[in-house]
């Protein structure tokens, strides 16, 4: 019996340590604690300038394989940190601008952080000369884009002026074999012509002549039939008319009368977009209208009249709304890429700068690398107690979410929430997504994890998600700091930026980089603040204070907004007949201090002014835009 006890114990050993074996073999080596590290790659030009980084990717490779390990769409810092690397690997980094292969650095890495520094073309310039098909009338007035032909993203673009000259444009050379540019033209909105490959020398100005097929006058005759309701020409019994021509600008550039045959005559325009109208001679009414985009070979036209132009449009239920907007006149600044060790007294001064202010700052922390250095983490801890401090989700490795499935982006952002609740006891609302890329899925992601408010691009919100979820792009970005050495110019171009901001949305988001405010040993960046760069921005902040606005974060500044959605949800029932008109000037009083509605008593509106509220469902024009409309019917009374 012993002995078959003894017998059944060695069977179960070895079924035990055969099913261990293959537990081992399926969990990654990762979890066993392979540790990670981080290299900090700093871009300079090949004259040992700092190089502009905004237009720079980098694909990074491990060991032998061709297949990338990581791979950033956009560095958003010079240096920029690639992170959660695991050491005892060898890795190739590339790196491109504007789409263009631009270079290679290898790093061996042996420690938990290690610096490249990766030489780079410098950009080369060029203009672009646009003529007709003649090749001597220069196109004025058109738009020039430069896109890479890889991705076909354009990189530069801007009109030509009364010789058909763009801007010239200093972009990365084409220095790897089957690397060129696409130029394209475009008059108007739907005329387009393409000319490639185009190809680019670094360090050195060049000129391109394009000549289009287009001609500089199309002298063919043009003829416009005008069409009744029976789709006949129109004739004596339907009245006399005359076809007014328009230029995409709304300028009317000629006209004609229309012949007992129903039609019109014109001849001798440029290539563009046009609009003929129909008009009856009698009293001035417009019958009917059509739009063309003459590219030299149209030469004829109808105009129909629409047999039914009362309908008017009813927003879709799945219409979406884009990026929230507030009357606060509040202004946001962002500190991204929060982590730990990597130039911390930098990221500490830049954050003290506005604590020492008694003002906000909103602190964008990379979930996966915090949380180890007692530097940071005690001066977060320490100050947000006083509420100035707003920290917000940065990503976990700083990863782009379009990339990953919906599941992936809700464990990813648990997981960031998590552990930065854990550690410095705030727990975020706020989701500021790496390349400022997110999707529909990440909205969703966002709604499962009580995360209610994205800084990034701008997007547009489900309409399941409106009210749920809050959109505050960016609207003064990084670069302004880095791309002007003279600090009156950065600070120009970041007032107007604000300024712009605020007219439009009623806030401005403004996204640091703490990469940009510190020293350098002629190399690399070094943990010393860049003292002139700090003040500067000191002065900054106080300028905006001295201007009367609010500076906040962007939690408080999504707090404030809550009570102009509900405004933005009565005009939508408003339109829809869901409520009264009194209901919802009553609506509108409790969420808005205007003398006019509030010193007002009235409660009927005209019916025609609710296709004023469907185009602002629709995005055609502005809250602001509609609220003055009803304004101005008050003051009028046309609303009594």
């Amino acid at each position: 019996m012993k002995q078959n006890l003894n017998i059944l114990g060695s069977i179960q050993k070895k079924i035990y340590l055969a099913v261990f074996s293959v537990f081992m073999l399926s969990i990654p080596t990762t979890v066993f604690g392979e540790i990670n590290g981080s290299v900090a790659v700093t871009l300079v030009y090949t004259n040992g300038d700092t190089a502009d980084y905004w237009p720079v990717s980098l694909k990074i490779y491990q060991d032998t394989s061709q297949t990338p390990y990581k791979e950033i769409e956009s560095v958003t810092g010079n240096p920029f940190n690639i992170t959660s690397l695991p050491i005892n690997h060898q890795y190739k980094i590339v790196a491109y601008a504007d789409s263009m292969y631009s270079s290679v650095s290898y790093v061996n890495l042996q420690q938990s952080h290690q610096d490249v520094i990766m030489k780079i073309p410098l950009p080369g310039g060029i203009r672009i000369n646009a003529f007709y098909n003649d090749g001597i009338t220069p196109i004025a007035n058109a738009t020039v884009f430069i896109k890479s032909a890889q991705d076909n993203k354009t990189w530069a673009h801007s009109y030509t002026n009364t010789d058909g000259e763009s801007l010239r444009f200093w972009i990365q050379p084409t220095t790897y074999q089957d690397d060129h540019y696409i130029t394209e033209i475009r008059i108007g909105n739907h005329l387009s012509y393409s000319e490639s490959p185009i190809y680019l020398r670094p360090g050195t100005a060049q000129e391109a002549k394009i000549i289009t097929n287009w001609p500089p006058i199309v002298n063919s005759l043009i003829t416009v039939k005008i069409f009744n309701q029976q789709s006949h020409t129109v004739g004596l019994s339907d009245g006399k008319f005359t076809v007014n021509l328009f230029d995409s600008n709304g300028n009317e550039i000629a006209n004609s009368p229309v012949t007992s045959r129903g039609e019109a005559y014109f001849s001798n325009i440029k290539v563009g977009d046009y609009t003929f109208k129909a008009m009856k001679t009698d009293d001035g009414s417009e019958w009917a209208n059509t739009t063309i985009a003459e590219d030299g070979s149209i030469t004829n036209v109808h105009i129909i009249p629409i047999k039914n132009n009362t309908e008017t449009h009813t927003p879709s239920p799945t219409s979406t709304s884009q990026k929230s907007k507030t009357d606060c006149n509040c202004i946001v600044f962002r500190l991204d890429n929060i982590q730990d060790y990597w130039l911390d007294d930098v990221q500490i001064k830049i954050i003290d700068s506005f604590v020492s202010k008694d003002i906000g700052i909103t602190a964008g922390i990379i979930g996966n690398t915090f949380g180890n250095d007692t530097k940071i983490i005690s001066y977060l801890k320490s100050e947000t107690n006083t509420g100035n401090i707003d920290a917000a989700i940065n990503g976990w490795n700083f990863e782009d979410f379009t990339t990953l499935t919906k599941n992936q982006q809700t464990d990813l952002l648990r997981e960031s929430r998590s552990k930065i609740s854990h550690i410095i006891g705030i727990s975020p609302i706020v989701f500021i997504p790496p390349y400022g890329k997110a999707n529909n899925d990440t909205l969703y992601a966002m709604g499962d994890n009580n995360v209610t408010v994205i800084s990034g691009s701008e997007l547009q919100i489900p309409q399941d998600l409106a009210g749920k979820i809050s959109s505050y792009p960016t609207s003064v970005f990084p670069n302004i700091v880095t791309q002007n050495n003279n600090q009156s110019t950065v600070n120009d171009k970041m007032l107007s930026s604000i300024d712009n901001s605020i007219q439009t949305n009623g806030y401005a988001i403004i996204s640091l980089n703490f990469q940009d405010y510190a020293m350098t040993n002629g190399t690399i960046k070094i943990d010393t603040p860049d003292m002139e760069k700090i003040q500067n921005l000191e002065k900054i902040i106080d300028e905006i204070r001295n201007r009367g606005y609010q500076i906040s974060t962007i939690k408080k500044l999504s707090s404030l907004s809550e009570n102009q959605n509900s405004t933005v949800s009565s005009i939508y029932k408003w339109s829809q007949n869901e409520t009264s008109d009194s209901e919802f000037i009553n609506s509108l009083k409790s969420h808005i201090t205007d003398i006019i509605l509030n010193n007002h008593n009235f409660t009927k509106i005209p019916n025609w002014v609710k296709h004023n509220a469907v185009s602002y469902e629709n995005g055609q024009i502005s809250e602001k835009e509609f609220l003055d409309i009803i304004r101005y019917l008050i003051s009028t009374n046309i609303i009594k």
